[in-house]
């Protein structure tokens, strides 16, 4: 079969490789989509300590398919917590230490445990079933942000995930303000329940951009006493300046919000199934195996998550 290959930052290749043998509890899935997503891009760039092994590695987490024995669709999804585990036993789920990973969705064919599995409803395209995974993050998050009926939520950040979380934290009973962005980006706030707009003196502002200076704004904008939520991850080792001064005597409550849990992965399938938000409207590029490379080394300008099709 093909798969597509990670060798070091910047050097993917589509290589031919033995079909994958399932082992004990696993199942071979034909992958019909797979999707891109920022952590895959990331990925691309530097590397990755958790999703990418020694290379020449699989890659790709996003992906939805047909089980080959059964004929039956599913959706992919990266991880599932061990249940036993300290973490586990206190319901931090999203902490799980013996967490089972997938990963190699880049190719025409992967063995996945079925416990990484979900039937994919009917009706449901399965290009749009393979975001349960990064909608399933979005929906821990807003759990983390605590938002409740009535709450001003501000997301900053205009990607796909910062969309996500819009819809979700409007789900919640928020109204949701997406602030930053390029124009484009910004006029699909309402598809996703949302209002473009700055975001200040927000109950709860989710972080959604990854970067030091989108931490720092989070913080600023933040009303005093209210609940910052830092969603966007940073290279290991990052190390940034907050303004203390507002955290102390504002009471701001800071938060981190990583991953997904069984419940949210389940919630996200049926949030995607409802059709509540246009969640194809994310998907605006399609490739092949061969043309992920070329996407993650010059991102189009409206470019937010590409199918690609192995």
């Amino acid at each position: 079969m093909k798969a597509l290959r990670w060798y070091a930052p910047g050097d993917v290749r589509v290589d031919e490789v033995p079909d994958p043998v399932p082992g004990p509890g696993d199942v071979l899935v034909q992958v019909e989509a797979a999707l891109t997503d920022g952590t895959d891009l990331k990925a691309f760039r530097r590397g990755h300590p958790v999703l990418l092994g020694d290379p020449p590695a699989p890659f790709g987490h996003e992906f939805a398919g047909i089980d080959v024995g059964t004929g039956q669709r599913v959706a992919g999804v990266n991880s599932v917590p061990c249940g036993s585990c300290a973490a586990c036993t206190r319901g931090e789920e999203a902490q799980c230490e013996r967490r089972t990973l997938l990963n190699g969705a880049y190719a025409q064919l992967i063995a996945a445990p079925k416990r990484n599995l979900l039937p994919v409803p009917p009706g449901l395209p399965l290009e749009v079933a393979a975001m349960v995974e990064p909608l399933a993050c979005c929906l821990h998050g807003v759990e983390r942000a605590a938002v409740g009926e009535g709450d001003t939520v501000a997301v900053l950040g205009a990607g796909p995930i910062g969309l996500m979380l819009c819809a979700c934290a409007a789900d919640a009973g928020g109204t949701v303000v997406l602030a930053g962005g390029r124009p484009e980006r910004r006029a699909l706030a309402a598809d996703f329940a949302a209002t473009a707009g700055d975001g200040e003196g927000a109950d709860v502002v989710i972080e959604a951009t990854g970067t030091e200076d989108g931490w720092r704004d989070a913080v600023a904008l933040a009303r005093r006493g209210g609940t910052v939520v830092m969603f966007g991850g940073l290279p290991g080792g990052a190390q940034v300046a907050l303004d203390a001064t507002r955290i102390h005597y504002d009471e701001l409550s800071l938060r981190g919000a990583f991953h997904h849990t069984p419940r949210t992965v389940r919630a996200a399938l049926a949030f995607l199934a409802s059709g509540a938000r246009p969640w194809e409207k994310l998907l605006t590029h399609e490739v092949g195996l061969d043309g992920v490379a070329t996407l993650f080394a010059d991102p189009p300008r409206d470019y937010l998550k590409a199918v690609v099709r192995p």
